[in-house]
Formats: structure tokens, C-alpha cells, sequence
């Protein structure tokens, strides 16, 4: 692995920056940011440029303070605090939690299993197709989409080797607090355990859990690699994340300063994705030098998991008729695109 990206991953940032060009004592509102994101990370990169932007565009009247993996809790607790408005009035968190903690299932969509091919999909599904509805469906929860950003692909780890589902099912996994997560791994004859991302580590330290699935870079950054020997290149889930604000905390602005907390969706999404993706390669290549087995996939041996877990995304559709329409559409766009 390079070493810049070694020391993105492990040496972290020393101290949070909390400065600015003015004093905060100057600051008209305070601005609180949550996410679980560690430091040293392109998440917490692109929330400390944010801080900047934040901060220098709206000449001092906003101070924004960033707290980093997981310091005012889980991800569904972020998001009942964002809608509040009082302890948090912003956040950086996966779709998964903004759906389960907003009560908003149509974030649950572009979790599905086995949806997406590639990242082209992804890009065009979620800037064309989903962000308007998913924008207004926030806002009736008190919630302001800001922009998309990016976990990435979901893969198996775990204590032995997995290329199918039978030998996944072996394992007792950790699953993400998400209905579709969860039911994936039903799907996969597979026992499941919903943690926080708090008590993933102790879980699999104490045997708890055999396993998870996350990103690689998320993988490496919270730890959680020590006590497993497989990643399995899957890519069963990709996940997105949104940053989100609250609205009551959004209403207290003018409109030149609400604007200046949005900043430029476009960009920020941008921001959000390619400081992920350009890690990919090398962080699958510090894995296997850290003396874990990264298993590739068949095309065939990914095909069966698709298929097994195709009643997933089938039962979605049947459990939320009313995103019927919204799904129809996302399979159209996926169909053109593949032709």
C-alpha cells in the first residue's frame, strides 16, 4: 500500500481543527456535525473542508464543530438528534440509518442486493432517479438533503472462507441495523445479529459474531479486520450515504446563509465519492499484505448470490407498494443502461 494512504488510514488527524478566520465568541449560530466516520479518513477530509467552506463563506456567523466516529452515538440516534435540531444540527450517515431513523424506506432502495453492476449505475440512479423523492420525503421528517457521499461496496469478512452462500452461512454475521441488510442475510440461510457500529469490534473480539460486511475502507479504519482471515470480494450491497441538516436548524438562517450550509450538491457529491473510490485498489492490496485472504468471486459464484437474494428485492417492492412507482423507475434506467 502507499504510504500516503497508510498514513490516511493509521496516523489519523492529531488534533481536530476548530478554528477559523474569526473568533468563535463572533459566531451567530453553531452548527454541530455527527457522523461515524473515523479520522484519517476522505469522510473526515471532506467534512473538515466543508467545516472551511462553512465557515470563510459565511464570514465567521457559522461555527461549525465536527465530532468523528461515533462521539454523540449511533447513526439512528444522529439522525432523531438532526431532525431535533438541538444537539446536532447536521450529519454525515449511511442511507441505511437515515432510513430506519428518519422512518424513510426509500433509502432502503439502493441497498438492495445485487441492484447495481457498477458504479456508472450507481451515479445515474442516484442523481437521476432518487434525489428528488428522497429530498422530499426528508423534508416531511424535518430533515434537508445536503448531498450523496459514499460508503462503497459492501463485502463479506469473516473467520473462513465464503464463495457461496452455504459456506457464508456458517458463520454468525454482524449485519447492519437495516430491514434489507437483515433480510439479506435471511435469505442467505445465514444467522444475523444487528449491532451499532460501537459494539462491532467487541462482538467479533469475543466471538460474538463470526463476521460483517463493510467497505474495505471502513473495514480498515475502524479495526475491525484484526480478528478475521477472509474478505470476500462480493459486492453484494453498494451503500451510499447522505449528508443531511436539519430543518428547524436550516429555518433560523437567512437565505444566503442556508445556501452557503448547502454549498453545491453536485460538488459536494463529487467530493464525496472520489475521495472513496480512489483508495479502492490500494486498500484491497493493504488487506491481503496484512496477511488476510481476499477472496475474488466467480462470475458464477456472484451470480448465485444475486439469485438467492433476488426475493429481497422482490418482497421490498411488495412490503412498500408505495415506492412501486419509484422502483419501476430505477429498473427501467438499469435496463437502458445495460442494453
Amino acid at each position: 500500500m502507499k504510504k500516503s494512504a497508510f498514513a490516511l488510514l493509521t496516523c489519523g488527524l492529531t488534533t481536530l481543527i476548530m478554528s477559523s478566520n474569526t473568533s468563535e465568541a463572533t459566531a451567530t449560530y453553531t452548527l454541530n456535525f455527527g457522523t461515524v466516520a473515523p479520522e484519517g479518513t476522505p469522510w473526515a477530509d471532506h467534512l473538515q473542508a466543508a467545516k472551511r467552506r462553512i465557515e470563510r463563506d459565511s464570514n465567521g456567523e457559522i461555527q461549525v464543530r465536527v465530532f468523528l466516529g461515533g462521539a454523540l452515538g449511533s447513526e439512528v440516534e444522529m439522525v432523531e438528534d438532526i431532525i431535533a435540531g438541538q444537539r446536532l444540527q447536521g450529519g454525515g450517515i449511511t442511507t441505511a440509518s437515515v432510513a430506519q431513523g428518519a422512518n424513510v424506506p426509500l433509502l432502503m432502495m439502493p441497498e438492495l442486493p445485487y441492484l447495481f453492476r457498477n458504479l456508472d449505475e450507481v451515479d445515474a440512479v442516484l442523481d437521476q432517479v432518487l434525489w428528488d423523492p428522497v429530498a422530499d420525503q426528508l423534508s416531511e421528517r424535518g430533515l434537508v438533503m445536503g448531498a450523496w457521499a459514499e460508503n462503497g461496496w459492501r463485502n463479506f469478512a469473516t473467520t473462513g472462507p465464503v464463495t457461496s452462500p452455504e459456506e457464508l452461512a456458517q458463520y454468525k454475521m454482524r449485519s447492519q441495523e437495516s430491514p434489507v441488510h437483515l433480510a439479506m442475510y435471511e435469505a442467505f440461510g445465514v444467522q444475523a445479529v444487528a449491532k451499532p457500529v460501537s459494539e462491532v469490534l467487541p462482538a467479533l473480539n469475543t466471538g460474538i459474531v463470526d463476521g460483517f460486511d463493510n467497505t474495505p475502507l471502513f473495514s480498515l479504519a475502524a479495526g475491525w479486520l484484526g480478528p478475521i482471515s477472509h474478505y470476500t470480494l462480493s459486492e453484494h450491497i453498494y451503500q451510499p450515504a447522505a449528508i443531511v441538516f436539519s430543518e428547524r436548524f436550516l429555518d433560523t438562517l437567512t437565505p444566503e446563509l442556508r445556501a452557503v450550509v448547502l454549498g453545491d450538491r453536485d460538488t459536494e457529491s463529487s467530493i464525496g465519492r472520489v475521495g472513496v473510490r480512489e483508495l479502492q485498489s490500494q486498500l484491497i492490496s493493504s488487506i491481503s499484505e496484512s496477511g488476510k485472504t481476499v477472496v475474488t468471486l466467480t462470475d458464477e459464484q456472484r451470480r448465485v448470490f444475486a439469485r438467492q437474494s433476488r426475493d429481497v428485492r422482490r418482497h421490498f417492492v411488495v412490503d412498500h407498494p408505495e415506492l412501486a412507482e419509484i422502483f419501476g423507475e430505477v429498473q427501467s434506467l438499469l435496463r437502458s443502461m445495460r442494453q
